[in-house]
Formats: structure tokens, C-alpha cells, sequence
């Protein structure tokens, strides 16, 4: 009696720490993405990232074109591998398609890892102030 005892505290032990330690793993991979510094990138550069490995996506905001790093979040795509179909490109259209509530524009959102083009120039403040 005691040894079954022994071994459901055992496995109780296991199952919690495993529960710990997969939420520290998931916490830890969304952070990465939140305190990333953004950054911005050519089409050419996100053409790149087209595979099931390193998959991103641009969605346009009006004249702003976001660039998100879906890898991680690919596997877990309700609509499964059509995700795929949309890496490395301009994903739109298909992003703001019927089959997506709203709420998925918060969800990608802590993807987001930088812009499509140019920074924009910096202003010298010491060329302003002679002009």
C-alpha cells in the first residue's frame, strides 16, 4: 500500500513538473519575439524564409507592410499546412480572408519583427539648426 502510495506521489510529482517546465519553454519562446528590437526588411530577405523551419509572412496595414516570424506558430495553425502556401511573401489577402476571426490580428502580433523597405532617415539636427 505504501509503495503505491510512494509511486502516485512520484508520478503527481512528475506530471506537475512537466506542466512547469513546458509553460516556462512557451513563456520563454513568446518573449523572444516581444523583446526582439524590430528592424526593417527587404523582400528579398523575407523570400528567404519560405520552409516549414523558418517561415515568415508580410501583412500590409495601408501603406505599412509588417513583416512576422511565424515559424513557431505554423505547427499550430487551425487551417494546418496552408499556412505554408503563404511564406515568404506578401500573405494579405489571405491574412484578412473570411476564415479568420479578428482577434487573429492580436495573436500575430507578438510576431511582429519588423517592416518591409527602408528606415527612415535620420534628421541632422545640426544641419537644421544652420539652415
Amino acid at each position: 500500500m505504501v509503495l503505491f502510495m510512494v509511486l502516485g506521489a512520484v508520478v503527481a510529482f512528475i506530471v506537475v513538473f512537466y506542466m512547469f517546465f513546458q509553460s516556462t519553454i512557451q513563456q520563454q519562446k513568446h518573449t523572444h519575439h516581444m523583446i526582439r528590437e524590430k528592424q526593417y526588411y527587404s523582400m528579398d530577405e523575407v523570400r528567404k524564409h519560405s520552409t516549414d523551419g523558418d517561415l515568415w509572412i508580410v501583412v500590409r496595414y495601408g501603406s505599412e507592410a509588417r513583416v512576422y516570424d511565424i515559424t513557431e506558430y505554423a505547427d499550430m495553425h487551425p487551417g494546418g499546412d496552408v499556412i505554408f502556401n503563404s511564406g515568404g511573401s506578401d500573405a494579405t489577402e489571405k491574412f484578412n480572408g473570411p476564415q479568420h476571426p479578428p482577434t487573429v490580428h492580436d495573436l500575430i502580433d507578438e510576431y511582429w519583427i519588423g517592416w518591409v523597405g527602408q528606415p527612415p532617415e535620420s534628421v541632422d539636427l545640426t544641419r537644421a539648426k544652420e539652415e
